[in-house]
């Protein structure tokens, strides 16, 4: 009688077993566990970690520590008023820039006793010129590479934007020899690159060497349609018949 009364079908122990894993997983779930989050504070260099523990699986129950950040919430009127204050202030209070540091930027101006050689004068001498500033400095000294030296101090007046009064500081010697352009040797790219030769005129001095053989002197150059008297009294200085 008493070994009916223990005794189990299939499908019971199916079903016991199926409680059993079900009591094991909801105790290990409820069980106490341990996590870490990252707990930001008011200083934005320094961010520690505190461990919190929850007792029960329940959300609701358990205390976490909030994230603070600067940017966890808008910054009122206030305090963009006195950031932007502190930072105003702190400009004022840069100190004075040195002498050495404004005569840099600033140079002294002077009036030299005779005039200077402007084939030779650097950018710093040009600068400490009255009238010139850096932007004409730089200006002079490019257009002087391309016509390869000035052979005549009103030739500063082809710059745009120099008054003429400042011939005055400059003369020309002949310390320093022109750069002259090869008639009949340079490339047609090579001709375009002096000031004082345009597209046709040396496409005119090409094609005149390519039909007819090397250039002799001027008195040729005076037949072609492209050259007026002015320019070649104003190129001949620059100009290599060799």
């Amino acid at each position: 009688m008493s070994k009916d009364h223990f005794y189990f079908s299939r499908n019971d122990k199916i079903v016991a077993l199926i409680l059993l894993f079900v009591i094991v997983v909801v105790n290990l779930i409820r069980m106490p566990r341990k996590i870490t989050i990252p707990e930001y504070v008011d200083d934005r260099d320094s961010v520690s970690q505190v461990t919190v523990t929850y007792d029960t699986p329940k959300a609701d129950t358990v205390a976490v520590s909030r994230r603070r950040t600067d940017y966890s919430r808008p910054k009122s009127g206030y305090e963009r008023n006195r950031k932007n204050t502190l930072e105003r202030d702190t400009v004022r209070q840069k100190p004075v820039a040195k002498d050495s540091e404004r005569t840099e930027r600033y140079p002294v101006k002077v009036r030299p006793s005779s005039p200077l050689d402007i084939n030779l004068a650097d950018s710093i001498l040009l600068v400490s010129l009255p009238g010139i500033g850096p932007y004409y400095a730089s200006r002079i000294i490019r257009y002087r590479e391309q016509l390869g030296g000035f052979e005549s101090v009103s030739q500063i007046t082809d710059i745009s934007g120099l008054p003429d009064s400042i011939m005055e500081w400059f003369t020309v010697s002949d310390s320093v020899p022109l750069r002259k352009v090869s008639v009949n040797n340079s490339t047609l790219s090579e001709l375009r690159k002096h000031p004082y030769i345009d597209f046709y005129q040396a496409r005119a001095i090409v094609e005149y060497r390519r039909e007819r053989g090397k250039i002799q002197g001027p008195g040729q150059l005076s037949f072609m349609e492209e050259f007026t008297e002015r320019d070649l009294d104003r190129l001949l200085p620059y100009l290599d018949f060799r």
